[in-house]
């Protein structure tokens, strides 16, 4: 069975705005949540949704290695790095942060957030652009 990685794209986009934009923002919109019980349901979210981008990350990278047709590898690059800098340098500060806010501590104004959001918002464009490119060059429908 063949895989085509515009599944895999299209199956990682949906979930990212899924869970970052709409469920993160609509969670604050109940009267019910207050920010300590949101922020601490976000922490748990964001490192479920930081472990299954990885996955799927991983999962890409290896089909367009065995493929050796991806012509746009730049793209791949772009979501390698945004993962690596969401994994390993925002998430952990936002951790960190989100602890203090549950903990009800002190925090000092950050773009670290701003900057997690601005990350999010150009690795969807980036994964909507491959799988729009992959679609193109394996269509869904084959002719008989």
């Amino acid at each position: 069975m063949k895989v085509h990685k515009y599944i895999i794209t299209l199956i990682w986009v949906g979930i990212v705005l899924a869970i970052s934009f709409m469920g993160a923002p609509l969670k604050f919109q109940s009267e019910l949540v207050d920010t300590r019980v949101g922020v601490s349901i976000g922490r748990i979210v964001f490192t479920f949704l930081n472990r299954v981008e990885v996955i799927f990350l991983i999962i890409y990278t290896i089909l367009t290695l065995a493929s050796g047709s991806f012509k746009r590898s730049y793209l791949l690059h772009i979501l390698i790095g945004i993962v690596l800098i969401q994994t390993f340098i925002l998430l952990p500060f936002l951790d960190e942060r989100a602890l203090k806010i549950v903990q009800k501590q002190p925090v000092e104004d950050s773009i670290l957030h701003m900057n997690y959001v601005i990350l999010e918002l150009i690795k969807v464009i980036v994964l909507i652009w491959v799988s729009v490119y992959e679609i193109k060059i394996k269509p869904i429908f084959h002719e008989k």
